[in-house]
């Protein structure tokens, strides 16, 4: 199997799209947006009285770092314990009791892997 070669835009017609002046599909049209078009336009033919697919991306998770002083942390360790909680199960509690909406798996009282078992 040989690949073909692609063209690509240039940095010159990348700057001149962004600037509005020019698009960079009127240069090197793409491959993979006449193939969307295509089975969009086949899901149309076949149930034309379905709606759309909608995707929900998926919520992964991502860390947000916070500094605050040790004798906060030291309280809030000492109010999760009472608590029966880990830190971030007893934050993410409060801040849902504020009426923010809070992911499930952040409610959850999860322990830490070690990394020798990661």
């Amino acid at each position: 199997m040989t690949l073909k070669a692609r063209r690509r835009p240039d940095a010159n017609a990348i700057t001149e799209a962004a600037l509005g002046q020019k698009s960079i599909e009127e240069k090197s049209p793409t491959i993979g947006s006449s193939r969307g078009m295509e089975a969009l336009e086949a899901a149309r033919r076949v149930a034309p009285q379905l709606p759309p697919a909608e995707i929900e991306p998926k919520d992964q998770s991502v860390n947000h770092n916070m500094r605050v002083r040790k004798s906060t942390l030291r309280a809030l360790g000492k109010a999760a314990a009472e608590s029966g909680m880990s830190v971030k199960q007893f934050i993410m509690s409060a801040v849902a009791e504020k009426g923010v909406n809070v992911a499930p798996a952040d409610l959850v009282n999860g322990s830490i892997t070690p990394w020798k078992d990661r």
